[in-house]
C-alpha cells in the first residue's frame, strides 16, 4: 500500500468501505472537506463519515496525537451518526482503545477503526477490487518479488531494474487504461506518442501486470525474429519491443520485408492464448513507417495501436507524476520542500511542454549541481534542450564529449568497439587516446549520460541522442574527424539518417563539404552485405537502393554512377526479386540516373523474372508462378505473352482443379484469391460450358467463405483509441495536488512512499 498516494488511498477506501458498509460513499476534495473524506447520507438523514489517513511513515503515537488535535474538533462540529477511521498506520489494541475513547460519541466500537492490517485483510478477500486499482495491485509484494527475485520471469537486467523504478513514479491514466484494454482484447498493443510522454513506462507497467499473472517477460532488442527464437509452447510469454521502429524516421529499424514478418508474428500472437506483444514507437515515426511499409496499415497493426496523448495526462495525473518523482528523487529534504508551494508546482504541471522524462532527468541530474531544483525543472520545460546542452557544452571533459559524439554514430556498441572508434576520432583531432583516458571518460558518463549493461554501451535515454544530433548539426564536432573514425557500417548510416531529418540540414551540409570522405564511407559499407535466403535481410540490390537514396540526399553524382556501374554486372540470378523491382523503381524516380540505364536494368530484371517464372511453371508451382507474373507487371515494359503465358494459364487451371479437390482446412485465402483473379484476368470465368466450371464454383465458394470469416469483427474499433476529450474537473485536481504536495514538507506523514 506504500505505493499509493493520499488521493489513491482515498479512492481505494471509497470502493472498499462502500462494499463493507453496503452503501455508496461520496468522495470530497481535500482542503474544503470540513473533516470529511468519505460520506454517506441515508434517506432518514443519518450520516456516516469515513476519515482516511494515509501516513505509512508515521508511528501510531503520531497518528493518534494528530487525530485528537486536528480531527476531533471537526468531528465535534460535524456530529456524524457514525465515524470510521481508515489508516495505513498499524494500530494495536491499546492504540485503538485510546482513539475510541477520544471519539467516544462517534466511534461506536474499535471495529470501526481500520489500521493497515485490517485494510489489507479486507482487500485480500476482494481480489477483484484490488485488480481494479492498478497501483494498489502493483503494491502487492508478489508482483515486486516476481520482478526482483525470480529470473525466470524477467531475463533482462534492464527490465529488472526499470520495472520497479517505473512503478515508483507511475500514475495510471487514460492512455494506460486504453492500452491495457487493447492488450486484454487483442494480445498485441502498439503504444505510440511524442518523446517523453511515458510510452515506455506504460509498456513496463503492462509487463508488470502480465507478470503478476504468471507471464515471462522477454525484451526484444534487435528485430522480430527474436520472438521466434524465444517462443515456447504452453508457456505464458510477453514480448516487449521498445522503439521497434527506431528513434529516427530513417533508421530503417524494419529491414526489408521485416514488416511482413512482423504482421505474421502479430497474427500468431493474436491466435495464441498465452502470448502477448507490446511495442512502443514515437507517433511521427509510426506515421512515416505507415507510408513506407504499406503492410503496417493492415488492421492487425492499426487496430492494435494506442496513442498515448499528452492530453491523457490530466492536471491531476500530472500533479501526481510530479509528486512521485520529487518524493522518490535522491534529493535532500530542503530541495524538495519548495515543490509544496502552489506557486512552484502549478506552472510545472500546467506547462505546455510537461514531460515526465524531462522531470525525471532534471531531478536525477540536478541533485548534485542545482540549488533551486524546482526552478531548474521549469527552465528545462521552457527549453527542453537545456538539460543536456548545459552538461555537454559546459560540464563534461573533452574526452567525455568525444565519446558521446562517437556513440551517436554507433547507437549501441561494445566497449571495445566504442574505444576503437573513439581512439581513431581523438587521433584525427590530434589528441591523446590511451585506454586510461577512455575508461575515465566512460566512468564520468556511466549512469548519467550513458548506460553500460550486458557489456554494451548506449545512451541513457533517447533524448540524449536527440540532443547529440542537434550538437552535430550545429557544427560542434568536426565532421572530417568523425568520418575518419568510422569502423562500423552503422556509423555512416547514422550520419546519413541524421542528415535526412527535418532538423538535419547542418549535418547534411557538413557531409557534402566532406564529399570525398563521405562517398568513400558509403561505398565501403558494401563489404558488409552478405547473401541471405530471407528477403527480410539486406541484399546487394537493397543495399544499392540505399546508396542511391543517399546519392539523392547528398546530390552525389559519384554515388549514383556507382549504382549504375553495379547494375551492369548482372545477371542477378539468386537475388530477391522484390528487391530488384524496388531498385528499378528507385532508379526510375532518380534525377541522377539516365532513363536508358533504367530501361536497360529493368529489361534485365524482367528477363530474369521470366526465366524464374518458366521454372516455376515447369515445376507445377502455380502460386509462385502467379506471384512472379504479378511482380513482372510492376516493371516498365514487363509483360508475358505467347507460349510462356499459355503455359502459365495451363498451370493455373491444373492448380484450380487440384485445389477444388483438397480439404478446406489445408488451404489459405490469399493464394486462392490470387489464383481466381489471374484466371479471371485471362478471360476464364467458369461459365456453364467451361470444362473447369465445377472447379471454379468450388474454389469461388471457398473464397467467399474465407472472405466472410475475415469480415467477422475481431478487433477493438479504431475510434476507441482516439484522444480523450478535455478534462473538466480541474478545480478538484488542483485541490488534490495542493494536499498531496503538502506532504513533501512533513516527512513523518508523507502521503506516498
Amino acid at each position: 500500500m506504500g505505493r499509493l498516494t493520499d488521493h489513491d488511498f482515498e479512492v481505494v477506501c471509497r470502493d472498499l468501505f462502500g462494499e463493507i458498509l453496503g452503501v455508496p460513499l461520496e468522495l470530497f476534495p481535500r482542503g474544503r472537506d470540513r473533516g470529511i473524506d468519505l460520506r454517506h447520507t441515508a434517506a432518514d438523514g443519518t450520516t456516516t463519515v469515513v476519515q482516511c489517513k494515509h501516513w505509512p511513515k508515521a508511528t501510531q503515537a503520531t497518528l493518534t496525537t494528530r487525530l485528537i488535535k486536528d480531527e476531533l474538533p471537526k468531528v465535534v462540529a460535524l456530529k456524524p451518526d457514525r465515524y470510521l477511521i481508515a489508516t495505513s498506520v498499524g494500530l494495536t489494541v491499546d492504540g485503538k482503545d485510546r482513539i475510541r475513547d477520544a471519539f467516544a460519541s462517534y466511534v461506536h466500537t474499535t471495529g470501526d477503526l481500520y489500521g493497515v492490517d485490517e485494510i489489507v485483510a479486507e482487500l485480500q478477500s476482494r481480489p477483484e477490487l484490488v485488480r481494479r486499482h492498478f497501483r494498489l495491485w502493483l503494491s502487492g509484494t508478489a508482483v515486486l518479488q516476481t520482478v526482483l527475485n525470480q529470473e525466470k520471469y524477467v531475463r533482462s537486467s534492464w527490465l529488472r531494474k526499470r520495472i520497479p523504478r517505473a512503478a515508483d513514479t507511475f500514475v495510471p491514466h487514460e492512455g494506460f487504461d486504453r492500452a491495457k484494454a487493447i492488450l486484454d482484447e487483442q494480445r498485441v498493443c502498439v503504444i505510440a506518442g511524442i518523446p517523453g510522454v511515458g510510452k515506455t513506462t506504460v509498456a513496463l507497467m503492462l509487463a508488470a501486470w502480465l507478470m503478476g499473472n504468471g507471464y515471462e517477460v522477454h525484451e526484444i532488442s534487435q528485430d522480430v525474429e527474436e520472438i521466434t527464437a524465444l517462443w515456447r509452447e504452453d508457456t505464458p510469454q510477453l514480448f516487449l519491443y521498445d522503439d521497434f521502429l527506431g528513434q529516427t524516421t530513417l533508421e530503417s529499424q524494419l529491414n526489408k520485408n521485416e514488416d511482413a514478418r512482423l504482421i505474421d508474428i502479430i497474427r500468431g500472437i493474436q491466435e495464441a492464448p498465452d502470448k502477448a506483444l507490446v511495442m512502443t514507437t514515437r507517433d511521427y515515426i509510426l506515421e512515416h513507417a505507415l507510408l513506407k511499409h504499406e503492410r503496417l496499415g493492415a488492421p492487425d497493426v492499426s487496430e492494435a495501436t494506442s496513442v498515448v496523448h499528452l492530453t491523457d495526462l490530466s492536471l491531476g495525473v500530472r500533479g501526481q507524476i510530479l509528486y512521485n518523482h520529487v518524493h522518490h528523487a535522491q534529493l535532500p529534504a530542503e530541495q524538495k520542500w519548495p515543490f509544496a508551494d502552489r506557486a512552484v508546482w502549478q506552472p510545472i504541471v500546467e506547462h505546455r511542454n510537461f514531460s515526465p522524462r524531462l522531470i525525471e532527468e532534471t531531478l536525477r541530474l540536478a541533485a548534485r549541481r542545482e540549488q533551486d531544483v524546482a526552478a531548474a525543472v521549469l527552465k528545462n520545460l521552457d527549453d527542453p534542450r537545456r538539460i543536456w546542452e548545459r552538461i555537454v557544452e559546459n560540464d563534461l571533459t573533452d574526452e567525455a564529449v568525444h565519446l558521446l559524439e562517437v556513440l551517436f554514430t554507433l547507437r549501441t556498441a561494445a566497449p571495445d568497439t566504442l574505444n576503437e572508434s573513439w581512439s581513431c576520432y581523438r587521433k584525427e583531432r590530434g589528441l591523446e587516446a590511451d585506454a586510461r583516458t577512455f575508461r575515465r571518460a566512460l566512468r564520468v558518463l556511466d549512469g548519467t549520460m550513458v548506460a553500460v549493461e550486458q557489456h554494451m554501451v548506449s545512451f541513457h535515454n533517447p533524448s540524449i541522442a536527440d540532443y547529440l544530433r542537434f550538437h552535430l548539426d550545429a557544427g560542434r564536432a568536426p565532421m572530417a574527424a568523425l568520418l575518419g573514425a568510422l569502423i562500423d557500417p552503422v556509423q555512416i548510416r547514422s550520419l546519413i539518417d541524421a542528415a535526412g531529418m527535418a532538423d538535419g540540414s547542418g549535418i547534411l551540409a557538413q557531409l557534402k563539404a566532406e564529399a570525398e570522405r563521405t562517398t568513400a564511407a558509403v561505398l565501403e559499407t558494401a563489404e558488409f552485405v552478405e547473401w541471405s535466403p530471407s528477403p527480410a535481410d539486406e541484399s546487394e540490390a537493397s543495399h544499392l537502393q540505399w546508396i542511391l537514396e543517399t546519392a539523392e540526399l547528398l546530390d552525389s553524382a559519384p554515388l549514383a554512377a556507382h549504382v549504375v556501374k553495379e547494375t551492369r554486372l548482372g545477371p542477378w540470378h539468386g537475388e530477391h526479386v522484390e528487391h530488384l523491382v524496388s531498385l528499378v523503381d528507385a532508379m526510375g524516380g532518380s534525377r541522377l540516373i539516365a532513363q536508358e540505364d533504367v530501361a536497360r536494368f529493368a529489361g534485365e530484371v524482367a528477363d530474369g523474372i521470366r526465366r524464374d517464372l518458366a521454372e516455376q511453371v515447369e515445376a507445377g508451382d502455380w502460386y509462385g508462378a502467379i506471384d512472379l507474373y504479378n511482380t513482372l507487371g510492376q516493371l516498365p515494359g514487363g509483360s508475358l505473352s505467347g507460349p510462356p503465358l499459355e503455359a502459365l494459364v495451363e498451370c493455373a487451371l491444373d492448380g484450380l482443379h487440384l485445389v477444388a479437390g483438397e480439404d478446406e482446412s489445408s488451404l489459405d485465402a490469399d493464394p486462392l484469391d490470387a489464383l481466381l483473379q489471374f484466371l479471371f484476368d485471362q478471360g476464364y470465368e467458369g461459365g456453364a460450358d467451361d470444362e473447369y466450371a465445377d472447379d471454379f464454383a468450388a474454389v469461388q465458394k471457398l473464397v467467399d467463405r474465407f472472405a466472410g470469416l475475415r469480415d467477422v469483427p475481431r478487433f477493438v474499433p479504431r475510434q476507441e483509441t482516439a484522444a480523450p476529450g478535455p478534462h473538466t474537473n480541474e478545480v478538484r485536481d488542483r485541490d488534490v495536488i495542493t494536499e498531496l504536495m503538502k506532504g513533501l514538507r512533513d516527512p513523518d506523514v508523507t502521503p506516498g512512499a
